[in-house]
């Protein structure tokens, strides 16, 4: 059993083919540009190629389009440390308004550095900040030398009274002092006895005050 015979469109190499992505050669990336040199997968006749060329920031997903006829381009006005990705596809152009496009690279993505003239302002105010730091702590090591005693007293505690005579002055009635010197006067004293003996010598004994003292010319004399 076969199927009947049908007849299909005539094959045209330029139409039916499928293009392939074309190659990245370099990217130059720039502050505020990246200049990509891109090409084809296969020789063309010039001027039958364009590069659809679509690039977007990758924190946003706002995508931005151009199309060129050069393998060499640039993309521009840029922001500076900022991380850019780019895709591109060609597009074969058969007759005036006949475009085949062909397969899309996978996306690359660069970053901005920073320019030269945000460098030296950035370095400019780091110096800057850095010196008014420096002279903030001299001035306040200066400060503190020069008046550390008056720091020294105001960082001192404040005298206190002690609270006997802290109640004493609120009320001086009371008997604060003189149970004080009563308690002076009705401590405890201890006696002192110097016996001293001699032969063929006097002895005697003289009491003064409650202590009993005994005196001689010469001998032997015991403390007690």
């Amino acid at each position: 059993m076969t199927s009947d015979w049908v007849e299909s469109d005539p094959f045209v190499a330029e139409r039916d083919t499928t293009i392939g992505p074309p190659k990245v050669n370099s990217v130059t990336v720039s502050s505020d540009s990246l200049l990509i040199s891109v090409s084809p997968p296969f020789e063309f006749e010039e001027g039958t190629l364009q590069y659809h060329v679509s690039y977007w920031e990758n924190a946003t997903t706002t995508t931005k389009e151009m199309l060129v006829n050069n393998a060499l381009f640039k993309i521009e006005n840029l922001k500076q440390m900022t991380l850019y990705c780019f895709t591109i596809e060609i597009e074969l152009k058969m007759h005036l308004y006949d475009r085949i496009p062909g397969l899309q690279r996978i996306p690359e993505c660069y970053r901005t550095p920073m320019s030269e003239t945000t460098r030296a302002a950035y370095i400019i105010t780091t110096f800057t900040l850095v010196g008014l730091v420096l002279i903030l702590i001299i001035i306040g090591l200066f400060c503190l030398w020069r008046h550390h005693k008056t720091i020294k007293y105001l960082c001192q505690p404040p005298l206190k009274i002690p609270s006997h005579i802290e109640e004493y002055l609120r009320d001086p009635g009371m008997p604060h002092l003189e149970a004080l010197e009563n308690y002076h006067e009705e401590a405890p004293h201890d006696s002192l006895s110097v016996l001293c003996f001699e032969e063929g010598s006097e002895a005697y004994d003289d009491t003064l005050d409650g202590n009993t003292r005994s005196h001689s010319s010469s001998g032997d004399c015991e403390v007690t």
